[in-house]
């Protein structure tokens, strides 16, 4: 059970990237969203553009949908409920229990959608967890010690499958590039001095932000710093992104949302062969190795010189991009992500 379908990353990383593994596996896999996903998105009909009229379907389409769930709910062997953000149908599915539940979710979502009594009420009752990190493993154990860290596997099939027509970076510029979306363009304040600064030291550099949403007063007043904006992308469109990218920036605020997020946004850059700088915040300091497979930076200097000696030095940046996609091949595979699924679900 999916709470958007492929409309949320999530549901595409820990869910529907699975759908030809259950087949090989013998499971009779079926995929519901609890939200219909993309129904409304990009709607050309003018009628939905309407808030009050968008709001009514989009209600009416999720209480359809979680009717739907609850009858399928009686003739299954296991429910998986991947980042469903209805207490409410989650305690239906308890109350009315006959099948194995395992949840899975990430981010720190007791300090946003949930409240924190909600969220430990359901983790208490489900048969397991899964997440994607071990500091929100250590959060979920406090009250069911059955949680279980599965890394979120990126598409590395999608970016090997272009990796020679779009292999070649870019020689004209240095492209240092951020991928999020509008709920996490709050962390590129972390970076902001340092990024003009570097912006006044060289002036062969640019900013490419990508998932900016459409509203850009979510991200810093740039003054000095050159850049542009991808307001949404897909996976095709993630894919080519940042194959354009030398360095791959994950700036973290460090705060309990923040320390709670995995390392998917750093592997993706990997994939493509980005030198990674990160915010040595939760999961990212166990993962990063500082100068063999990315770059930690903490302070505004740690950022503008370990981002100075990427900018000038391209062997250098070579050598973390080829380190980098060499730990996704080895430990970030989604036959390897699944294997792990496969023994929660079947417990």
């Amino acid at each position: 059970m999916l709470e958007a379908g492929d409309s949320l990353p999530s549901g595409v990383i820990r869910g529907l990237a699975y759908e030809q593994l259950f087949a090989e596996s013998g499971f009779d896999a079926k995929f519901v969203s609890r939200r219909p996903g993309r129904l409304f998105e990009n709607n050309r009909f003018s009628l939905f553009n309407f808030p009050p009229v968008r709001n009514r379907l989009m209600n009416r389409a999720i209480a359809y949908n979680e009717n739907r769930i609850r009858k399928l709910a009686r003739d299954v062997d296991v429910i998986y409920l991947n980042k469903v953000s209805s207490p409410a149908l989650l305690q239906d599915l308890l109350k009315d229990k006959h099948a194995r539940i395992v949840y899975d979710f990430g981010d720190a979502i007791w300090l946003q959608e949930w409240s924190a009594s909600e969220l430990n009420e359901v983790l208490r009752e489900v048969d397991a967890v899964t997440t994607d990190n071990e500091v929100t493993a250590s959060y979920v154990r406090k009250v069911n010690p059955n949680c279980v860290v599965i890394a979120d596997a990126p598409a590395l099939h999608a970016f090997d499958e272009r990796r020679i027509e779009l292999g070649n970076k870019p020689n004209d510029r240095i492209v240092l590039g951020w991928l999020g979306s509008p709920t996490t363009a709050y962390n590129l304040y972390v970076i902001w001095e340092a990024m003009e600064e570097l912006f006044k030291r060289h002036n062969n550099l640019h900013l490419r932000l990508v998932g900016t949403g459409h509203d850009l007063r979510m991200i810093p007043e740039f003054e000095n710093v050159k850049y542009s904006c991808v307001s949404s992308y897909d996976q095709t469109r993630m894919v080519e992104e940042v194959f354009g990218m030398h360095v791959g920036l994950f700036p973290l605020q460090d705060v309990e949302r923040c320390r709670m997020r995995g390392v998917f946004k750093a592997t993706n850059y990997m994939s493509g062969e980005a030198a990674v700088v990160a915010s040595p915040v939760g999961q990212c300091p166990d993962f990063i190795k500082d100068g063999v497979n990315g770059m930690l930076a903490t302070t505004k200097q740690e950022w503008m010189d370990k981002l100075d000696q990427l900018i000038v030095d391209e062997e250098l940046r070579r050598r973390l991009a080829a380190n980098g996609l060499a730990t996704v091949r080895e430990s970030f595979r989604v036959e390897q992500s699944f294997a792990m699924l496969k023994q929660v679900l079947g417990n």
